[in-house]
This record gives structure tokens, C-alpha cells and sequence, in this order.
């Protein structure tokens, strides 16, 4: 996936475009501090592995190692993963050993498995326990990997699996990092190759924004996984100041918005306050992430029965986004399996749910899936007035890998 809408699933539908309108901002974008451009000094191999594994740069360094062993160092953790350093024979024993017991990642593979569609699912534990999700989505002779940037989740939208899990703490970039060459040696492994990474998994990436930036350049570094700016892409439920920060520091990077309401008010009953922003705040800062990088955006858009599939919502979205360079992605809602406290399966709150929080609803009832009369129809409506839109098929439900599923399922085939 370059430009292109969520990779975890298949294109079904036409697609109409509409007129590009948005105008370049007359500020000029600056280069976020953390992202250098490729080539700098300060992406040589030895401040890369700095950045990367600081615990392995300050052990070379009590070693007196020189420079070049920073940079021997940093390329057999990139291009030959998941090697433990005992397989890296250019470099003296007691140096080996010395790094061998601090690891070659920072993550272990507790579980993992493997939908009929071909998507696989990776659970991985941290040093200090915690687990995240890592999904593997096959293109004939590629992958996609569809990556976590946080242990559960600070925005808690409820109809979200991650969402339930509460939040735990960030992933640090080396954490991140070590997702995507997971994902890059199973792929490996079946004769595949790694094509694109999505910020799609467990948590809000802008909220970990700086973990985010630093994993990119470290991804994009042409002596490691050398992969496309292009070929990454960051989904947000819209923090409006890492939007900013993303294009200035990423403008190549593609931008997808999780929308999933078309008032305030629906909005209200989806994302709990303490992230939520004003739909119009937030498409601003998408207006601007444009002008600032010319990308196309993608937006996310999850029917509910009953709460924002209604024509009149597909109408309410068109207003919204026509003329603007956008495609839609239109996902029916993943049924998520219960889990103790606050679910996305249990019914919408009759009470606040936390202090602070006004979103109620009259219909007490679960979540469900929209028909598929109402899904098509959506679509058309928002075709009809002039609006890019696509209905995306979600693989990996069967394992609980789909969009809005993911929960640290501690489950292995």
C-alpha cells in the first residue's frame, strides 16, 4: 500500500474522484528535529543505533569500540534479523557475548496465528511483560505489517477491543521497530517481501508521536530495512497537533483519519472526552496536513448499525469532505469478544463513563454490523455526490485480528 486505504483489507466497489480544491499554506513546512532528512550527520549508523538501541550503543562505548563496530552493529540488527549477535562473526567474542546478553530485540514472540485469508497474528511480550499485537497481511508476493505503538489504549473509543484494555504505557521506538522486522523475517521466510507499514494496531500513534517519527527514520535508514516513506502510513482518531507534527516531520507519510461520525454529538458517543476534538478542528488540521504535503488523505470510517449508517450520515460525511483530495474507507463494524469491564459489544453507557463524560444514548442496545444493503448504500450516496469512496473487507476477523480487534489475546495456534 502506497497511497492507499487500509491494507488488512480487499477492494470491492468503483470509485468516482473528486476535484482537488485544497491550497498549498503560504508557511513552509519545517523539518521536525527528530526526523532528520536521509543523509544528515546525524543519521551516520553509530547515531542511529543510538537511537534505536541506546542500551547496545553505551555497551560498545564502555567497550572502547570503535566507530565502526557502532555501525557493523547496527546493520546486523537491520538486515539480518532476527540473528543473535553470536551469529554475527565480524565482531571480536567478548563483544558478542556482551551484547547477546542484553538481546538482539526487545520484544519475544509468546504466540501467534494464521487466519484462512492468510493474515497472521504475533503476539509479542516486552522486557517487562506487557504484550502487543502485530498483524501480518499477505498481497500475493508481499506483506503489509500492521504494527502497535502502544500497550492498550489512552482514548478508549468504545467500540474498540484495544479500547477496553485501558492503557498500560508507550512502546519505545526499538519496540516498534522490532515489529516490523519481525514482520520483515516471516516474510522472508515465505518468500515474501515486507512492502508497507501501517500504524494501525494497538493505540493512538500521534499520542506516541515521538516513538512514531523516531521508528521511521529508523525503518527508512537506506543501510537497514531501507523502506519508502511512501510506503508508511499513520491512522489517528484525530489529535490535531500531531497531525501538524507528522506532516512536518513526514510529509511523505500517509495520513488516515478514524472519522466515524459525521456530528459532534455521534461523535461524542464513540471516543471518550479526554481525546476527542471537535470534528471541524480536526479536519482543519487534515486541510492543513495536506496543504503542508499534498497527500492524499485516507479516511476511516466504521458503520454501526443504527448509530452513523443512516443516508442522512452518508450525506453529512459528503458535506464534509467534498472537494477535498480524500478517499473513504468504508469498514463494518468487527464483532470484538467480551471482556471484563468496559467492551465495545457491551451496550452504549446510560451513565458517564468516567467523570467528565456526557455521551449517552436512548437505545441502550449492543453493537451491530450494518446490513449490507445499508453499507452499499452508504457508499453510493457519498459516489453520487462526488466523494472517492471504497467498501473495505476485513481480513483476519476469524483470529480477532481486524480492525478495532486487537486486545493482547494471550492465544497460539
Amino acid at each position: 500500500m502506497t497511497a492507499g486505504p487500509d491494507p488488512r483489507t480487499s477492494r470491492r466497489g468503483t470509485v468516482r474522484k473528486g476535484p482537488r480544491t485544497a491550497r498549498l499554506s503560504s508557511g513552509a513546512a519545517q523539518q521536525d528535529s527528530r526526523s532528520a532528512p536521509r543523509g544528515s550527520a546525524s543519521d551516520t549508523p553509530q547515531a542511529l543505533l543510538a537511537l534505536y538501541r541506546p542500551d547496545l550503543a553505551r555497551a560498545l562505548t564502555d567497550l572502547e569500540a570503535p566507530g565502526y563496530r557502532h555501525a557493523q552493529v547496527y546493520e546486523h540488527l537491520l538486515r539480518r534479523s532476527p540473528n543473535t549477535f553470536a551469529a554475527a562473526t565480524a565482531l571480536p567474542a567478548a563483544t558478542r557475548e556482551t551484547l547477546d546478553s542484553l538481546g538482539s530485540s526487545t520484544l519475544k514472540t509468546v504466540g501467534s496465528r494464521t487466519a484462512r485469508d492468510g493474515t497472521t497474528k504475533f503476539l509479542l511480550s516486552g522486557c517487562d511483560g506487557l504484550s502487543v499485537e502485530t498483524v501480518l497481511i499477505p498481497h500475493r508476493d508481499r506483506v503489509t505489517a500492521c504494527v502497535s505503538s502502544q500497550v492498550g489504549c489512552p482514548v478508549g473509543c468504545a467500540f474498540c477491543a484495544t479500547g477496553s484494555m485501558g492503557f498500560a504505557r508507550n512502546l519505545s521506538a526499538a519496540e516498534i521497530v522490532d515489529q516490523v522486522r519481525a514482520a520483515a523475517a516471516h516474510a522472508t521466510a515465505q518468500n515474501r517481501r515486507l512492502s508497507n507499514v501501517v500504524f494501525m494496531g494497538m493505540g493512538e500513534p500521534l499520542l506516541n508521536i515521538r516513538a512514531v517519527l523516531d521508528s521511521i527514520r529508523i525503518l527508512t535508514d537506506p543501510r537497514g530495512l531501507d523502506l519508502g516513506h511512501r510506503a508508511f502510513s499513520v491512522s489517528t482518531v484525530g489529535i490535531p497537533a500531531g497531525i501538524l507534527r507528522l506532516a512536518r516531520a513526514e510529509p511523505q507519510v500517509n495520513l488516515a483519519l478514524s472519522l466515524h461520525a459525521t456530528d459532534d454529538r455521534t461523535r461524542a458517543l464513540l471516543i471518550p472526552k479526554t481525546h476527542r476534538h471537535p470534528i471541524l478542528t480536526v479536519l482543519e488540521a487534515a486541510w492543513e496536513h495536506f496543504s503542508i504535503t499534498r497527500r492524499k488523505l485516507l479516511v476511516e470510517y466504521v458503520l454501526l448499525r443504527g448509530v452513523n449508517d443512516s443516508p442522512d450520515d452518508a450525506r453529512r460525511l459528503a458535506d464534509l469532505l467534498k472537494g477535498r483530495v480524500v478517499t473513504v474507507n468504508l469498514l463494518a463494524w468487527n464483532t470484538v469478544p467480551r471482556r471484563s469491564g468496559r467492551t465495545a459489544e457491551a451496550p452504549f453507557p446510560t451513565k458517564p463513563r468516567r467523570a467528565g463524560e456526557d455521551a449517552t444514548t436512548a437505545t441502550g442496545r449492543p453493537f451491530e454490523a450494518p446490513s449490507r444493503h445499508a453499507l452499499s448504500s452508504f457508499r453510493d450516496i457519498l459516489l453520487g455526490m462526488g466523494v472517492e469512496a471504497v467498501i473495505r473487507h476485513s481480513k483476519g476477523v476469524g483470529i480477532q485480528a481486524a480492525c478495532g480487534q486487537l486486545a493482547g489475546t494471550p492465544r497460539s495456534d
